[in-house]
């Protein structure tokens, strides 16, 4: 149609944007995408120098050849020159998703470079994302980390001095976030990270018990599905959120964690244990949350005889918000041993209970008993929310 056709004289309404608004568009294409665009205009020709993010991923050069090592050839001396013609401007983010070769330093090494460069050219976020094999993270490379805010490393192995060199050098870090990595330092400390996540697959490289020490810490998600013993926390004044998600554990092991985490405001616990048997056979193991006004608990806390439950509502007097988030009601099965003499709790200022289930009938016999025994401990009916999803 003549309404679809360019006239001399017409203007292409994207090149009359600024540059600044161009390169910001420009960011969230891939590095690849973003080196292609210098084919449109002269206008084009050289913008892609100055991209404030880098998303380099091999992905788009997959099948680029007839075999994998040669894609990831061709991906390397991509960064490599990407790296090398980019203008020296700072980086706002550089993202790194790579398959690593088991067989070779080289693959480390390069990464490692990369990782460095885009810290000396003033990165405040760092992601790296290894897939298949694991990359060996040199500490040093933070060592012009000075203005880094955020990292997030994925199948990463982090080596002794890791989290010193990030304490060292990384004088603005305040989000870490760590996935599928192998740890050699027996002591996580930071003094400025205001967020930790240890998420599923990271494990130690040694058998005695790690520490966690960061006074400055916010938020800490932790998640135990590889190792048995969890870590001893030390110094967690400024701690006010926490989710902790728990396959494997020890009575001693938990009654310490909870310990660590008595202070804070908004806790999130979900055990899917598999285990032997836990004799929690007093209250002891559950610390005083005078605190905690958020508390969300998973299926773990209905059995025995909704034990586990009773023990921390007893002990959370300033609870506001209840959520309970089930799956199966009546089919869970008993992972702890406990008795109460006194079943009662006070939850005077407890203002919502919000029970979320999945795969369970309206009146489920063990859901009906919850709710029995939250309305004889003085909770109102029409504080409590059950939500059954299919």
């Amino acid at each position: 149609m003549s309404g679809d056709r360019r006239v001399p004289g017409d203007v292409c309404r994207i090149n009359a944007l600024p540059d600044n608004v161009l390169l910001h568009i420009l960011s969230y294409l891939n590095a690849r995408q973003v080196v292609q665009t210098c084919v449109l205009s002269r206008q084009w020709r050289n913008l892609w120098r100055s991209v404030p993010r880098i998303n380099a991923t091999s992905d788009e050069f997959e099948h680029m050849s007839d075999n994998y090592d040669e894609d990831t050839v061709l991906f390397k001396k991509f960064v490599n020159r990407f790296l090398m013609l980019r203008n020296p401007f700072a980086l706002d983010d550089f993202r790194l998703w790579y398959d690593m070769p088991w067989y070779s330093y080289d693959y480390s090494e390069d990464a490692n470079l990369w990782i460095c460069h885009a810290l000396h050219c003033n990165a405040r976020s760092i992601m790296v994302t290894i897939r298949v094999y694991s990359l060996d993270l040199d500490p040093m490379v933070f060592i012009s980390g000075r203005i880094l805010t955020r990292l997030h490393l994925s199948n990463v192995n982090l080596f002794p001095g890791f989290f010193c060199q990030l304490g060292t050098c990384c004088e603005a870090l305040k989000y870490l976030y760590l996935c599928d990595c192998l740890m050699f330092d027996v002591e996580i400390t930071s003094k400025t990270l205001k967020v930790l996540i240890i998420d599923v697959g990271c494990h130690y490289a040694f058998e005695e018990q790690c520490s966690i020490l960061i006074p400055s810490l916010v938020f800490l998600e932790y998640c135990n599905f590889t190792q048995e013993r969890l870590p001893l926390l030390k110094n967690m004044e400024s701690l006010e959120r926490t989710c902790l998600l728990l396959d494997t554990c020890t009575e001693d092991g938990i009654r310490q964690f909870l310990k660590g985490l008595s202070g804070v405001t908004d806790f999130d616990l979900d055990i899917s244990y598999q285990g032997n048997m836990l004799n929690m056979g007093n209250r002891q193991w559950c610390p005083k949350f005078n605190n905690l006004t958020t508390l969300t608990l998973s299926q773990w806390c209905l059995h025995p005889d909704f034990y586990p439950l009773i023990v921390f509502l007893q002990n959370s007097p300033s609870l506001k918000n209840l959520s309970l988030k089930l799956r199966g009601v009546g089919h869970t099965h008993q992972r702890f041993i406990g008795e109460l003499e006194e079943r009662s709790f006070s939850c005077e200022h407890l203002g919502s209970v919000d029970i979320v289930c999945w795969g369970v009938q309206e009146h489920d016999p063990v859901l009906d008993n919850l709710v029995e025994l939250l309305t004889d401990n003085g909770i109102e009916p029409d504080k409590i929310h059950i939500s059954i999803l299919l």
